[in-house]
């Protein structure tokens, strides 16, 4: 591939996706019908692609099928409702643990990854490791250094789920927003230090862009639901699902934020308010004959 010809590369998030829990499958029918519209050169799926994928390998193995029936090249890395959290930073009581990691690695894909796509090196990241404690988190540490150290001069876009920080990189406090304060320093130590111009994830269905030591930290919006009275609290308007479209061109990154028209406003915080629960709680679809009393 000519390092110079443009690159489209589109970034999905938070699709939630499960057999037996589809409340989001319209959203993701849409994005669909996007890709097919338009294919990419590759998408990336930036976690969270289970509905439920620590207690519900079946939710991983749909959400990979769903993927792979695009017919576009595609990665993803794990998000907290794939694999679960670390022990320490558990907020749903869905610890990391051997069996959840070997799932997502059987029914998906390597938990972090490198790929060379014109002139960018792109690397993916498993958050749910970072401050985690696990052998595997040191093997990432040690992976991302190789990927940066190597790079032969590529400026670098890395794709993690949970974003770096909120809003104040030297924010302490114990959060399950972004990654934990230790593993977010050494992070952000390594990607300024290493050619990284990019940032991009997901994780709390918005879509938000700041600038952080010269770097792009980009948050893609969710495919499934969105909170709707925080997202106008916080930010002014009512978020919207959809995706990112990014265009590599030589060592340039730019994207556009893509709202399809058929993607509906979902909002559970409704039901988790009122029941005690989270999203993961929810109860099954019904069979869609029982909708209509057959």
């Amino acid at each position: 591939m000519n390092d110079n010809a443009p690159i489209r590369l589109v970034q999905v998030s938070d699709t939630h996706l499960s057999p037996s829990h589809g409340y989001f499958a319209v959203n993701f029918a849409a994005f669909r019908a996007a890709m097919r519209e338009a294919a990419p050169d590759l998408i990336v799926h930036g976690g969270d692609l289970a509905f439920n994928g620590p207690v519900a390998p079946e939710d991983l193995r749909y959400g990979a099928a769903a993927m792979a029936a695009l017919g576009v090249p595609w990665l993803a890395i794990p998000g907290n409702h794939d694999i679960g959290e670390a022990p320490r930073f558990s907020r749903l009581e869905q610890p990391l643990t051997p069996a959840r990691l070997a799932a997502w690695r059987e029914h998906v894909g390597p938990q972090w990854w490198l790929r060379d796509l014109g002139a960018w090196r792109l690397v993916g990241l498993d958050t749910a490791l970072m401050g985690s404690g696990l052998p595997e988190e040191a093997a990432q540490q040690a992976f991302l250094a190789e990927a940066l150290a190597t790079r032969g001069g590529r400026p670098v876009m890395v794709f993690t789920h949970m974003p770096p920080f909120d809003s104040d990189p030297e924010d302490r406090r114990f959060t399950t927003s972004s990654m934990p304060f230790e593993a977010r320093r050494a992070f952000l130590d390594a990607c300024a230090g290493g050619g990284v111009k990019v940032i991009a994830c997901g994780h709390l269905h918005v879509y938000r862009r700041m600038r952080h030591r010269e770097m792009e930290i980009v948050w893609a919006p969710a495919t499934a639901m969105v909170g709707a009275r925080r997202g106008l609290e916080r930010d002014g308007r009512l978020p919207r699902p959809g995706y990112l479209e990014w265009t590599l061109e030589g060592q340039s990154a730019r994207h556009r934020l893509v709202e399809p028209q058929r993607m509906f406003v979902i909002d559970m915080t409704g039901w988790t308010e009122a029941n005690g629960g989270t999203t993961t709680t929810l109860p099954p679809m019904p069979d869609p004959a029982e909708l209509v009393g057959a």
